[in-house]
């Protein structure tokens, strides 16, 4: 299997099982946050998997060099978008960071085995 292909499916089931144990806590009447977050989150995610795994044939260092851009990325867009959460819905916010960070850490955790398994590969 392609490692990208690999990768972004990955993120993908992630995003999934964490939209059902959502939908379970709440009865599926999802709270609008919440599915904002999940939608942020891929797409911040989306974009640091496509800067970290760019590049057919890259030294270990150019793919380390990779790896922090994307998470540079990756964290900058994140403390941004918890502050815009933090405005827009206020009186749920200290729920909806619970439930975000412990779906970024998943979300950090697959991305880096991920990252970790191409740059092995090479």
């Amino acid at each position: 299997m392609n490692k990208r292909i690999g990768a972004f499916s990955t993120l993908i089931i992630i995003a999934l099982v964490y939209l059902v144990l959502v939908g379970l806590k709440w009865n599926w009447e999802i709270p609008k946050n919440q599915l904002v977050g999940i939608v942020g989150l891929l797409v911040i995610f989306f974009s640091s998997t496509a800067i970290m795994m760019s590049g057919a044939k890259s030294t270990a260092e150019s793919q380390a060099q990779r790896f922090i851009l994307g998470t540079a990325i990756q964290m900058i867009f994140v403390m941004f978008f918890v502050l815009i959460v933090k405005y827009v819905w206020k009186e749920s916010f200290k729920e909806f960071v619970w439930y975000f960070m412990s779906f970024f850490l998943v979300m950090l955790f697959a991305q880096a085995t991920w990252m970790l398994l191409k740059v092995r590969k090479s």
